[in-house]
C-alpha cells in the first residue's frame, strides 16, 4: 500500500526489538526453507514482468543479493486489540497506552503442510491482530464510537474496533496498526464476517482528518477515494479500487483486479501477501515466512463457508439456466471464474488495467462465489448493488445509483439485453450465491 506509507521502522533496521530469522529446522513446506523455489514461483506468477509491481519484487525478492528483502529483519512485534469498551472512554482509545499484555503471535516450531490446522489457527489470529501497516490516521477513528462509525470502523465486543492494533515499535512506544481485517472484514447479521470487504471503511478522510496528507495533489487524490476504495498501488493516489472480498480466492486464476498475478499454487498467495506486507511497511521489516503462509493457508479456507451452486439453483432454477447460458463462458463453473479479460472486451473504465505501476491490458474475471453478500461492484466499486449492475440504464447518463461520481458506468454490458423477467431470475440467482 504505498499510496499509504505513512511510518517507517528505522529502529528494526538496527535489529532493536525485532525478532530472531526465520530460518531453522526445515519445514517441508519450500516456501519457507527454499529461496529458490520461492524466486521461481515469483517469475512465474507475474503476468506483465515489465510493470512497477513486478519490477520492484524482481528487484528485492530472493534474488541473492545486497538489497534481498530476505536481508530485512524479520518483525513480530508484540500488539493488542483496541478493545471496543475503550471508545466509551473520555477520550476514546486514542491516548490509551500499550498494555503490558501485549503479545507477539505465537509461531510454530514446524509446519508440516500448507492445510496443516495449526497454520490455519495461526492465520486466523494473524487476520485480526498483525500489523500489516502502521497507521496512526486511523486515531480520529478512535475518539468514540460515533468516530468509529463515521470512518467505517466496525466494533465487535469479542473482536475489537475494525481490527485496528496497538503495536509496540522498537523504541518501546507505540502507535495504531491496521490489519487484514481492517479492510476485509464486514459486519452482517449481527456478526463480523471474515473475508467480506468492509465497502464502509473510508481511509481517505481518516488519512484526511488527521492531516496526514499535505501535499494538495495528493490530498484531492485521496478525498476521491470515498468509503470501500483505496489506493493499493500507486503513491499518487490516483488509482483507487474497491477492497476485494477474500472470501473466494480459493477459487480465482489471477490476482488484483488487474489480474497482476497468475496463481500457480498457494506459494502465490503467500508471496503476494508476503511481500505487500514489505512494501507497506516501507521496506524496512518483513514479516515471518510462516505468518505469510498461515494467512494465505486461512484466506484459502474462507471459502468453505459461501454457499453452494445447488443452494443458488433452488433459490432460481430459471436464474440457473439463464446464468448457464449467458454468463458460464467467463464465469465458468465451478470456479465461477475464468481467465483475464481484455479491457476493450469488458469495456468499464481501463485507468486500472494500463496503469504502469500493475496493468496487464486485462481485468480478472472475478470468481461469483460470494457475491450476493459483496457489496459495491466491479473494480473500482462504482456499482452498488447486483440490480444496479443489470439496469439498463446503468450505462446511460439517466443512471442515478453510480457511486464515486455521477451518471452512467459503461462496460460489462452482458446481460442488460435480456427480458425484465430473466434478469430477475439472474439476480435472484446471483443473489444466493
Amino acid at each position: 500500500m504505498r499510496a499509504l506509507a505513512t511510518l517507517t521502522l528505522a529502529g528494526c533496521l538496527s535489529g532493536v526489538s525485532c525478532s530472531a530469522s526465520d530460518a531453522g529446522a526445515p519445514h517441508g513446506v519450500a516456501y519457507l526453507d527454499d529461496a529458490q523455489f520461492r524466486r521461481t514461483e515469483l517469475t512465474a506468477s507475474l503476468v506483465n514482468p515489465a510493470n512497477g509491481y513486478s519490477q520492484l519484487r524482481l528487484a528485492h525478492y530472493a534474488t541473492g543479493g545486497a538489497a534481498d528483502w530476505d536481508l530485512l529483519p524479520e518483525w513480530n512485534p508484540p500488539v493488542e486489540p483496541i478493545a471496543a469498551s475503550e471508545l466509551d472512554a473520555p477520550k476514546g482509545a486514542v491516548t490509551a497506552p500499550i498494555s503490558p499484555s501485549a503479545t507477539a503471535l505465537a509461531l510454530p516450531e514446524s509446519v508440516a503442510s500448507e492445510d496443516d490446522p495449526e497454520l490455519i489457527a495461526l492465520g486466523a489470529a494473524a487476520f485480526t491482530r498483525y500489523p500489516v501497516q502502521l497507521a496512526p490516521y486511523m486515531s480520529v477513528a478512535l475518539a468514540s464510537r460515533d468516530a468509529a462509525a463515521q470512518y467505517g470502523l466496525w466494533v465487535d465486543a469479542g473482536l475489537g474496533v475494525g481490527g485496528v492494533v496497538r503495536v509496540k515499535l522498537p523504541d518501546g512506544t507505540s502507535t495504531t496498526a491496521v490489519t487484514c481485517s481492517t479492510c476485509h472484514a464486514a459486519p452482517t447479521g449481527g456478526s463480523i464476517v471474515m473475508g467480506l470487504p468492509n465497502a464502509s471503511l473510508d481511509v481517505g478522510a481518516a488519512m484526511l482528518d488527521s492531516g496526514n496528507v499535505a501535499d494538495a495533489s495528493l490530498a484531492a487524490a485521496v478525498a476521491a477515494w470515498g468509503p470501500g476504495r483505496i489506493d493499493v498501488t500507486t503513491s499518487a493516489g490516483t488509482e483507487p479500487v474497491a477492497l476485494s472480498d477474500l472470501r473466494p480466492v480459493r477459487w480465482l486464476s489471477h490476482l488484483h483486479h488487474d489480474a497482476t498475478l497468475t496463481v500457480l499454487d498457494r506459494t502465490t498467495l503467500a508471496i503476494r501477501i508476503e511481500t505487500l506486507i514489505i512494501t507497506s511497511q516501507s521496506q524496512a521489516v518483513r514479516p515471518p515466512r510462516v505468518v505469510a503462509l498461515a494467512l494465505a493457508a486461512y484466506v484459502a479456507s474462507l471459502a468453505d463457508a459461501l454457499p453452494s451452486m445447488d443452494v443458488a439453483a433452488r433459490a432460481s432454477a430459471q436464474g440457473a439456466r439463464v446464468f448457464a447460458s449467458q454468463c458460464a463462458s467467463c464465469h465458468v463453473p465451478p470456479a465461477l471464474t475464468g481467465p483475464p479479460v481484455a479491457l476493450d472486451i469488458v469495456g468499464t473504465d481501463p485507468t486500472l488495467g494500463l496503469s504502469a505501476d500493475r496493468g496487464t491490458g486485462t481485468y480478472r474475471v472475478p470468481s461469483l462465489h460470494g457475491v450476493g453478500t459483496r457489496g459495491p461492484l466491479l473494480h473500482d466499486g462504482t456499482v452498488p448493488s447486483l440490480d444496479a449492475m443489470f439496469d439498463p440504464a446503468r450505462i446511460t447518463s439517466s443512471f442515478t445509483q453510480r457511486l464515486h461520481g455521477a451518471g452512467a458506468v459503461p462496460g460489462h454490458p452482458f446481460g442488460l439485453g435480456l427480458s425484465d423477467a430473466d434478469r430477475a431470475s439472474l439476480v435472484a440467482y446471483l443473489r444466493a450465491l
